[in-house]
């Protein structure tokens, strides 16, 4: 069975699972559960997930083989998190929690058609420098490094971005 990537609405039935496998993917990243915790307490926390629930420029994708969650990433196409990028309707995948490649593939082609469908011109990437799964696929999708000046806590392993122009 193929894995499809969907939209899904941030509730009790699955905010404890996404919080798991949130504090799961970051303390395997980082090698250190500590970090991973404070890292996924932060961004992806029950209470993170439901404050974003609330927060229209702000999606959660899902990858599902059969009815069973495997993956998700966030959608953001606030627009003050994504000016200053050299695009008029730019949109960016992070916080990205996969266990395999074919989930991860998934996400990202989802969100690609999500983004032309609604005439995004850019679409980028945070990823996390220990995160060699992810860049390696971002660069087979082709998607390019580039510079971004964001102001990142220290306590966090080095960050890389990728963009990658939509539509014509």
């Amino acid at each position: 069975m193929s894995k499809v990537a969907k939209f899904v609405v941030i509730i009790n039935d699955n905010v404890f699972w996404m919080e798991d496998k949130a504090v799961q993917f970051y303390t395997n990243l980082f090698k250190e559960k500590e970090i991973g915790e404070k890292y996924a307490e932060e961004h992806l926390s029950q209470k993170e997930l439901f404050r974003i629930q609330n927060d229209f420029s702000i999606e959660i994708l899902m990858a599902y083989l059969d009815e069973t969650p495997q993956s998700y990433l966030k959608l953001d196409s606030s627009r003050i998190l994504n000016e200053n990028l050299g695009a008029s309707k730019a949109i960016n995948l992070s916080e990205i929690i996969y266990f395999d490649e074919e989930d991860l593939k998934a996400l990202i082609k989802r969100a690609e058609e999500i983004a032309s469908q609604r005439k995004h011109d850019l679409i980028w990437v945070k990823a996390f420098a220990v995160d060699t799964a992810l860049i390696a696929i971002l660069r087979s999708l082709n998607y390019e490094e580039f510079d971004l000046e964001e102001t990142v806590e220290d306590q966090f392993p080095k960050r890389i971005y990728f963009r990658k122009k939509m539509g014509a």
